[in-house]
């Protein structure tokens, strides 16, 4: 796909792809990847990810379920659109269910992985009668304080991009930060590092930097709203995840009203590649219950 930090043109990146594994959404194609029978259950990925991220549960929740993967926008072989509100977990979540609209689907079950778990909550608020259960794994418990003084002003955030960029032109650098979410020197192969940056180097990665960095200075305080859940919830984390700790999961868990936790050992910030079997156990013990 890509050339160390060169943007590959979306057409090129999508080649050779199954053309069922995309939905047109108004001008938009949005990579969702569907398989199996009976309930449906929608798994949103974390950021800087996409639904690769899924990959080792997928198929195993498929034999019991209708499992819809989807890449938001930024990530993954979703197309870029080319407004920055496109990229504020508002449109996010609105988006997801257009989505699950479109595939025929009115009620689901929600996995949101890190910032998946977010868009998971706002679905769940905003549209309660479709959303039955959620399993959030590694949801993060506040977006609190402000954004760093750089990026409220042009030159900022046009360094903050560069800086995106370099590294992203970087896979040695890349594949050192994306190894501090695991536990384990071996948890994260650095094939599949450079699968996530690649997808990250697509055509329109500016705007998606613009729409993130946007939705997370004039909305960060209102992104976190467990407290307004009112659905069974299951929350995975991994003792060892040095991202969401297990005080930060503990005040996770103190907002929701219905809420029980896993906490999977010898596992960091990405259970669904880290510890696969105890995430599938742990999720479909939950959704049937």
């Amino acid at each position: 796909m890509a050339c160390l930090g060169k943007e590959v043109p979306f057409s090129e990146a999508v080649t050779g792809e199954p053309p069922e594994d995309f939905v047109e959404i108004g001008d938009q194609l949005v990579h969702c990847e569907d398989s199996g029978e009976g309930p449906a259950v929608m798994m949103l990925h974390g950021f800087a990810s996409s639904s690769f991220s899924f990959r080792l549960i997928r198929q195993p929740l498929s034999q019991s379920f209708r499992v819809l993967t989807v890449d938001l926008n930024g990530f993954g072989l979703t197309e870029r659109p080319r407004k920055t509100e496109s990229y504020h977990h508002r449109t996010q979540s609105d988006l997801v269910v257009e989505l699950l609209k479109i595939k025929g689907i009115e009620r689901f079950h929600l996995i949101g992985h890190s910032y998946g778990a977010v868009i998971s909550t706002h679905i769940a608020e905003l549209y309660p009668e479709k959303v039955n259960r959620l399993v959030l794994i590694s949801p993060p418990a506040d977006f609190t304080g402000n954004s760093p003084w750089y990026l409220r002003g042009k030159l900022g955030i046009k360094l903050a991009i560069l800086m995106v960029r370099l590294l992203l032109s970087n896979p040695a650098k890349f594949h050192q930060l994306s190894a501090r979410a695991v536990y384990g020197d071996e948890a994260l192969p650095i094939t599949v590092s450079e699968h996530y940056r690649r997808s990250m180097l697509i055509e329109g990665l500016r705007t998606a930097c613009l729409g993130y960095i946007e939705n997370f200075e004039k909305h960060r305080a209102e992104m976190i709203r467990y407290e307004k859940i009112i659905q069974p919830v299951l929350i995975i984390a991994g003792k060892e995840d040095r991202i969401i700790t297990e005080e930060k999961i503990g005040r996770v868990i103190s907002m929701i009203t219905h809420a029980e936790a896993v906490f999977i050992p010898e596992c960091g910030h990405c259970p669904p590649e880290e510890q696969p079997e105890a995430v599938i156990k742990a999720t479909r013990r939950f959704l049937a219950s």
